[in-house]
Parts: C-alpha cells; structure tokens; sequence
C-alpha cells in the first residue's frame, strides 16, 4: 500500500507538469500565426484572456523548449528519458532530438553524509574500515550518482561511484507512470506510430541496466578482457571486494580529457594517430566483439600517456547478437567502400516494418542520401556517422523501425567521429576505417573460419554418419529381398523440406568423413585396413558415392 500511495503521489504529480506543458502549448499555438498572415484581433483576445487566466508570460518559447524544460522539471528520470530520446532521430522530428541534446544530467551533489549511509549499508562496515581515506567533496555528481577519491586500505587510489539515495524506487515508480501514460497513447492513431509503449520498455531496460553497478562491473571486465591484446586502449581494473550494486569501486587513472585542447597541446600528443586509433576500437566493439560502449563522449574518456586512451561509465552499453552484427557491419563496409546498393540491401534487413511500411520507398530515398553523402567532401560537411544517423530518420518516414542497441551504435559512431574531430580536425571516418574493415571482412569470409565452424558441427554430423552404413545396409536388403516398394505422393511442404534438410546433412556427413579418410591415407596401411573393404581410401570414395546420393535426395525432396 505505501509503495502504492508514492506511485500514485508521483503520477498526479507528472500529470500536473504535463498539464502545464498541454496548456502552454495551447496558448503559444494561439499566438502563432497561420502562415504569412498576422493573427486576427479575435484570436489575439482569446489568447490573451486566457493566457492571464492561466498567468502565463506573454513571449512563449518554440514547442522543442518548452518539451525540454519540462523534462527538466520532472526530474533525473525523465532528464534521462529525454537524453535517450535525443538519440531517436528515427522516431521523433529533428528539432526536437536537437534540442533535447541540450538536456544536462548535472544536478546539486548529495551531502558526504547521504554517501556514507550508503556505502555503510551496502558493505555493513564503517566507512574507516573500508577506506583509509575518502574526500567528502565529490568530483564529479550526475542524476543517478557521484563519484569520490578514495584510497584502499592496501594503498591503491581508487574512484568510489555511489548511487543516489532513494534514486531506484524513483525510476521504478516513474517508469511505471510511462507505462500507463504510453498505454494512453497507443490509443491514439497519430501517437500509435511513435511506439511509445516499445520505447518505454527500451528505456526501462537501459536505465535499470545503469542502476546495477555491480553490471558495470562486469561490463568494465569485459571490456577489459575484450581489449587485452590491444596495450593502447584501456579501462579501469575494478576492486570486487569494494563492489555492489549501489557502489562501485575502480582504479584511479589519471588522464586528460580529449576535448581540453591546451592540455593535450602542451603535452605534444598525435592527434591524428590517437583519433585513428579511437574511431578503430569503436569498430572493434561494434562488428568484431558485438559489445559497445554506448556513450564515449569526451567525459567518458580520458587521454593517458600521450598515446593511450581510457574509457569509464560503462553503465550503458549495447550488443548485437552475431547475425544483427554480421548485417551491420556489411551495412557499414559497403558504405565505406562506396558499394551502395549492397550498402541498402543490408541495412532493410536491420529494420522493423511498422503499420504501413514502405520499403521501395525507404530504399529508393536510402540510396539517394547515401550518394549525396559520397558527393560531400569533409567531414564538417556531412559525417559518415550523421549518414548512418540520417537513414535511421528516413526509415521513420516509411514506417521501418531500427532496435534500440542499431540506435545506439549509431550513436557510438557519431560520437567518436566528434571526439576524433576534437584531435583530428581533418579526420576521415571512411578513410580511417577502410583498412580495418577490409581485414575484418578478409577474416570474417576465410576459408578458414568456415573450415573452424564445420569442426564445431563435426560431432552432430559424425552422429548421423554413424547410422549410414546400418542404413545403407538395410535398404540394400530391402532391394535384393524384393521388399522395397516406391510409393510416389506429395507430401506436405513442411515435410518435404524437413526431408530434405535430413538428406542435406547425411550428404554433408559423408563428404566430412570421406575428406578425412582420404586425408589419412598417408598412415600406416595395416592401421587402417579393414576387412572386406580394403584401405581407408576404398572408405573414402564410398564416402564421396554416398554424399552424392544423399545430395541427390535432397534436391528431389525439395518442395516444388
């Protein structure tokens, strides 16, 4: 019942401020005038008896403001709803994503003493205990949590990131007043195709996923493990015994933000080579590991010994399962290569369809914009990223829909793109990328990788070829026994196409074994010669007569 009451307090409390923004809107659409024509002496009298019924200022800002600071008003979770809002170019008008980038998460810090009650409860220590030292002055303080200096009791510098107080029961009470209000709305047919109710679930999953910073954790483990080869690019070592869900504790790394460019300049960093070698990790998590990082901004990222770069927060990341991948970065390569029908081709294959969906159309505009693109000259003119961004907008107007973590690659990709302009103002993306996505296509299309996916099957087919020689046995039986019949009907597609499936692999079986038979054949002749049959390459050649037959099978059970 209490959680109930602070549910239904928080609602009435929403709906107000939503009222608010409902009847400014109202008024200012009052005050605009229909095109070229200046209002009406009545329509300015309405506007102005009730804009003093409801004692509203007379100069109104434009509706992409107003929606801004109302999120303001309503709070961390809704500062955050519109940050993630802010991204979805292929949902909402760019006016209003452009302006909800302006949204900030810096809110006043909370007292040292609110930090230690948490960390205390978390660990059921004192916090002397736990740490030899703690500044009580935060160094940096967001709408979910503030971070610390602090120093292990074994001597290690750390960083302490402590959730706010109470901040969980508040997302979850606000996040379930969305998805009443987005029940609302998908009752109304102009509303319906935003999906609000689709992205309210994107959001829980993404804002509670940050809340856990025991998953952080993990997350910067990953990561860690991911780039263990690369000496370059680095993340924080996290301290498990000083870790939960509502505190996390990591390294200290002392670095230099990317975007303070006196800095960096006194410090004679490469630039360019430093961009590059950004914008490739970036490829690295997209379309080699399928784990990104879903925010690298110049805050979440720190310059480290002049050739090295540092990424923390990595609360919000995004992954892609292998076929999502595959799709995306063949997408991304032939952009990049400027193949750009095989470019679209890969990209309707990401999408969604919507109510409606109109993908001749979403294709033929997708390749008009791609071509512009190839026509721009420097990055300031029109960014690979924003490309990537901008077809994702396109696939909006023709009602295809892209999944929350494709939204949030692109992102990714703008985001570094922006970082790498910061110390490359010349900086390429396609240019930079092309080298490394030639070799991630060489390897991903090796004979190699085919011949390691075929191992990994070797047991399931070894299963069915041992059957074989029982099988052909039988029916050879069955023939000189003057038992075999042939019944010719039609069965059901979905029978012939499971039939045709079975003789498929009994073929791939065979050809497996007959390959590895003929490949030992150099052994020892009295270790492979069996009786009745002779040497293992006899073996292999029944071998190869029996995938022909099983192929041959196939293709006649294949459904007409």
């Amino acid at each position: 019942m209490r959680r109930v009451y602070y549910e239904v307090r928080r609602m009435l409390a929403v709906n107000s401020i939503l009222i608010d923004l409902v009847i400014d809107v109202f008024i200012s659409s009052l005050y605009r005038p229909r095109g070229l024509r200046p209002r009406s002496f009545g329509r300015r009298l309405v506007a102005g008896i009730v804009r003093r019924l409801f004692r509203r200022p007379k100069n109104f800002a434009r509706f992409p403001v107003q929606f801004r600071r109302t999120l303001e008003r309503l709070g961390p979770t809704y500062v955050k709803l519109g940050q993630i809002l802010s991204l979805r170019d292929d949902m909402l008008p760019e006016r209003i994503t452009h302006e909800l980038r302006k949204l900030q998460s810096q809110v006043p810090p909370i007292s040292y003493a609110d930090a230690k009650s948490v960390i205390e409860a978390e660990f059921n220590l004192p916090i002397k205990h736990i740490f030899a030292e703690f500044k009580e002055t935060p160094v940096a303080s967001a709408s979910l949590a503030q971070a610390h200096l602090a120093k292990l009791r074994s001597g290690e510098k750390v960083v302490v990131k402590v959730q706010r107080p109470g901040i969980t029961r508040l997302i979850s009470d606000d996040i379930n007043v969305m998805r009443r209000l987005a029940f609302l709305m998908e009752r109304i047919p102009k509303l319906r195709d935003y999906r609000p109710a689709h992205f309210v679930e994107e959001f829980a999953k993404y804002t509670m996923r940050e809340l856990d910073f025991a998953q952080e954790g993990k997350h910067a483990d990953i990561f860690r493990e991911n780039f263990k080869d690369w000496t370059d690019i680095i993340f924080p070592k996290i301290y498990w015994d000083y870790t939960s869900r509502r505190v996390l504790t990591m390294e200290f790394i002392d670095g230099i933000k990317p975007d303070d460019r006196e800095k960096l300049r006194k410090m004679g960093i490469n630039g360019p080579k430093l961009a590059a070698r950004g914008a490739q990790a970036v490829l690295k998590m997209l379309y080699i590991d399928g784990f990104f990082h879903g925010d690298p901004h110049p805050g979440n990222m720190f310059v480290v010994d002049k050739n090295k770069l540092c990424l923390i927060d990595l609360g919000m990341i995004g992954s892609f399962t292998p076929e999502v991948r595959n799709n995306m970065f063949l997408y991304y390569y032939f952009t990049v290569i400027r193949e750009f029908d095989h470019a679209t081709s890969y990209l309707v294959k990401l999408t969604e369809p919507g109510r409606n969906a109109d993908v001749v159309g979403f294709r033929a505009e997708l390749a008009e914009q791609i071509k512009r693109w190839s026509g721009a000259g420097a990055f300031k003119e029109y960014s690979l990223g924003r490309l990537i961004f901008d077809t994702m907008n396109i696939g909006a107007r023709h009602r295809l829909y892209f999944h929350g973590d494709l939204v949030l690659s692109s992102k990714c990709i703008i985001t570094i793109e922006a970082v790498g302009a910061i110390l490359d103002p010349k900086m390429d993306l396609a240019k930079v990328s092309r080298p490394m996505m030639e070799q991630i296509f060489a390897e991903q299309m090796s004979l190699a990788r085919y011949g390691k996916s075929i191992l990994r099957a070797l047991p399931d087919y070894l299963e069915y070829a041992e059957k074989i020689p029982d099988q052909f046995l039988k029916t050879i039986g069955m023939i000189t026994s003057g038992k075999f019949q042939v019944e010719i009907t039609r069965p059901p597609e979905k029978e012939t196409r499971e039939r045709s499936n079975h003789f498929n692999t009994m073929g791939i079986a065979s050809l497996v074994l007959a390959i590895i038979f003929l490949v030992r054949e150099d052994l020892s002749p009295t270790q492979w010669t069996l009786p009745f049959i002779g040497s293992v390459s006899t073996l292999g050649v029944i071998g190869c007569l029996s995938a022909l037959f099983f192929f041959t099978l196939a293709r006649r059970a294949e459904p007409q």
